[in-house]
């Protein structure tokens, strides 16, 4: 009886468009579970890094007893690693001349200068003891080498150094490889490392000390937000506990829950996701696993109403690696390789039409620098739909306008960031392009959305979703705090511009803009958050209806 009855609803209801919608909520929820898993976790750090352009090595040459002394030639031992080009410009430069002390100093900063612009801060020229009367300057140069790593803190155990560092004892020294571990250790919100660089036991050698005064492993975030849909309840709650290298490998795993509250069987939302990351060096492995299901009620045209439901799984495994940092600039590239398998029934029926898994690779080069004053962040991603892993494979005679599954798309996300002061008050302008480009027809879940509380705010459930799309969400924000009882109450106040634009290939679906301000506030105090603001839906293609000004709240602790 309820199968015949679920057929006969389905006569009554766009099947494809049942579809787009299914894979809209799903959609939906995984911006809400990115959203948790971000705020639970530490921030990729972004701090730069030490600036060693303007070091002055430290050199000393002994009295000459003379001006200066004729050198026909100079010879260099021990400089395995210095560049050929600055070893030849140093041989030209000073052979055939007389030298003084002045001359000596100079030759010896240049060598130092050379390793030290180039992150091996401990290694150093000097001039051994010689006969310069024979007219050929030997320098020695010691290139500084790690002897050992010791780490300091209540936790010692929950460091592993050669998870970290990428140079392990008996390698140079290079700053830059110590910076990469520090950054590795404190991605654990537990960590908080800094580094200290001792003498050795030998000339040259030094012991890297990590001073961690690290807290519990074990840490809580929760929160209660309103940016539901009324398909699935407009109240949420979320709990992230994750914990930090109890293995001692620098790892860290997390396991997020977010629901509608109250529980409502006829609009309903809810997904578990696990994350586990392990560093190895510049590179990290990361592993992710969530299940998101979904209820809502559809109310048919014949009056009668019938419950949509779907679960969706996806999995995957990313691989990222450093593969550039200075001082103010740092570079990565990444792949990943995901499966998303949705499930959805109409009136408890499976539906097959809506209902597949997918495969797909992503490679990607992003960094960021600072630039104009400020600090700028890019990212260029290739994405390309596969058939392996028990995927759906596409027919040899699928038409253009049908979602494809081997599908092909490129995104893009260039951000920048720059605090400022007007009238000696502090401000921070925030700007974030996203894009992308299909070269095919695409899946609603691998569609371009915009919409909603992390794209163009104002617009809830005027969301749309296309093959090719765009977004630029502007922030301007005046950051203030208030001292009191060794506590800090602070936050900011935040207007807001965003405006997106998407287009599809298939006839009939709906594609065009959107456009949304923002006005709202933070709150802080200890580890409680407390985010209110009010939006509004500037622009709405038709047949859409601009919604009224929205009100949204985000109250968050940590502990």
């Amino acid at each position: 009886m309820i199968g015949a009855l679920a057929q006969a609803a389905s006569a009554q209801i766009d099947a494809n468009a049942l579809d787009r919608q299914n894979q809209l909520i799903e959609r939906q929820q995984q911006e809400l579970l990115r959203i948790d898993q971000e705020s639970a976790r530490r921030a990729p750090s972004t701090q730069p890094g030490a600036d060693l352009r303007d070091v002055r090595p430290q050199v000393n040459v002994p009295d000459l007893g003379v001006p200066c002394r004729d050198i026909r030639s100079v010879r260099i031992d021990g400089a395995e690693h210095l560049p050929a080009d600055v070893a030849r410009r140093v041989e030209t430069a000073f052979s055939g001349r007389c030298l003084g002390v002045g001359e000596l100093e100079a030759v010896l900063a240049q060598i130092t200068k050379s390793y030290i612009d180039r992150g091996f801060i401990t290694t150093r020229a000097y001039l051994p003891a010689q006969d310069l009367r024979t007219g050929t300057l030997r320098i020695s140069v010691i290139e500084g080498r790690i002897e050992g790593y010791r780490v300091d803190g209540p936790r010692d155990a929950s460091v592993w150094p050669r998870g970290v560092f990428p140079a392990t004892p008996g390698d140079l020294l290079n700053l830059r490889d110590l910076e990469q571990g520090i950054d590795q250790i404190n991605r654990l919100a537990s960590s908080r490392a800094v580094l200290d660089i001792q003498p050795g036991s030998r000339p040259g050698d030094s012991v890297v000390v990590v001073k961690n005064p690290s807290v519990p492993p074990v840490n809580l975030y929760a929160s209660v937000d309103n940016y539901g849909t009324r398909a699935t309840g407009r109240e949420s709650a979320s709990a992230t506990v994750s914990f930090d290298s109890v293995l001692g490998l620098n790892e860290m795993f997390s396991f997020t829950r977010r629901a509608t509250v109250p529980h409502d069987a006829d609009h309903d939302a809810s997904i578990n996701a696990m994350q586990f990351s392990i560093p190895f060096g510049y590179s990290t492995l990361s592993l992710d696993n969530s299940q998101s299901r979904y209820a809502n009620r559809l109310t048919l045209p014949s009056g009668a109403t019938l419950l949509s439901t779907g679960v969706t799984t996806t999995r995957s495994a990313a691989l990222d690696r450093v593969v550039y940092r200075d001082q103010a600039s740092r570079v990565s590239l990444s792949g990943r390789l995901s499966t998303q398998e949705t499930e959805s029934y109409l009136g408890g029926q499976f539906l097959g039409i809506a209902s597949r898994k997918l495969a797909y690779g992503d490679i990607g080069l992003s960094g960021f620098t600072a630039v104009a004053g400020g600090l700028g962040n890019a990212r260029l991603g290739y994405v390309q739909g596969i058939s392996g892993f028990g995927a759906l494979r596409d027919a040899a005679d699928l038409p253009d306008d049908a979602p494809h599954a081997q599908f092909r798309k490129l995104v893009v996300d260039v951000g920048f960031n720059r605090r400022f002061e007007i009238a000696k008050q502090p401000l921070l302008w925030s700007s974030q392009f996203s894009g992308q480009h299909a070269r095919d027809t695409l899946y609603g879940s691998q569609q371009f959305l915009i919409g909603g509380v992390s794209s163009v705010r104002g617009a809830l459930a005027s969301t749309l979703s296309g093959d090719d799309g765009y977004l630029l969400r502007n922030e301007l924000s005046l950051p203030w705090q208030m001292p009191g009882d060794g506590t800090t109450l602070g936050g900011r106040v935040y207007v807001a511009y965003d405006v997106g634009h998407v287009r599809n290939r298939a006839p009939g679906v709906p594609s065009g803009s959107l456009s949304g301000a923002t006005v709202g506030t933070t709150l802080t105090w200890k580890r409680t958050s407390l985010d209110l603001f009010a939006a509004r839906a500037l622009h709405v293609p038709s047949p859409l209806v601009r919604e009224s000004t929205q009100f949204g709240f985000r109250l968050s602790v940590s502990l």
